[in-house]
């Protein structure tokens, strides 16, 4: 699977991560993987809060707990947040839960993801992997957007949103792609193909916010593995 891999980039999170000092992060799907490994990093540069968005709320527990004993230096509060992206009903008391307790929003990672899940549906009717990898985190997004507006107005605001998708959009059908199958099992492609789908709406929709939100900085990070929440 040579074809998936792309050029990689040098990067060292500790001289090329700035001072975070009083910003607020928000990451999904951050009990275990790239997303833990995420609010790790931004431990060590001392942001105001970090939401650590999970499922799973004893593994964001311990996922926490191992963070703030490898960098007990910091004065980062990190905040457990559950999210089930799998839930609009979730996702929506999750955004109001963040808007409630947070002034502000400087960075928003949507980090969460499933691979080749098996045939189903999410609890509002999406294909699974579609259903997780995008509804989900774009309905999230779009629920944060009056906060995000509001901390980019504030004095040296720097306010970002990271979009992690995979390599593994090159799976997705061809075109015309197969969005409006999405509101179903979409029995009719096999699971890596549904999977293609789902990260390649994640491209389309970082793409789409970069331009409809010029006061923001998009970034649509295309990687190869992700963990799920």
């Amino acid at each position: 699977m040579d074809w998936l891999f792309g050029r990689s980039v040098s990067f060292n999170a500790k001289n090329d991560v700035p001072a975070l000092d009083g910003k607020v992060i928000l990451v999904t799907g951050s009990n275990a993987g790239l997303g833990k490994q995420a609010v790790l990093e931004y431990t060590h540069h001392n942001p105001k809060t970090i939401w650590l968005a999970a499922r799973n709320l004893s593994t964001a527990k311990a996922a926490i707990d191992e963070i703030q004993k490898t960098v007990p230096e910091s004065s980062t509060e990190i905040k457990i947040l559950e999210l089930d992206l799998t839930s609009f009903k979730s996702i929506k008391s999750a955004a109001e839960t963040v808007t409630a307790h947070s002034d502000r929003l400087d960075i928003l990672m949507l980090n969460a993801g499933i691979m080749a899940a098996p045939t189903g549906v999410t609890k509002d009717g999406y294909e699974f992997q579609f259903g997780t990898n995008h509804m989900g985190h774009a309905l999230l997004t779009k629920l944060l957007i009056p906060l995000l507006d509001r901390t980019a107005k504030l004095p040296n605001a720097d306010v970002r949103i990271v979009s992690l998708a995979s390599a593994g959009y090159r799976m997705a059908p061809k075109a015309p792609f197969p969005f409006d199958d999405m509101k179903s099992s979409a029995e009719n492609i096999p699971p890596w193909g549904r999977y293609g789908v789902s990260k390649l709406a994640n491209i389309l929709y970082a793409r789409q916010l970069a331009v409809r939100h010029p006061q923001f900085t998009v970034h649509g990070f295309v990687v190869y593995l992700e963990e799920c929440d």
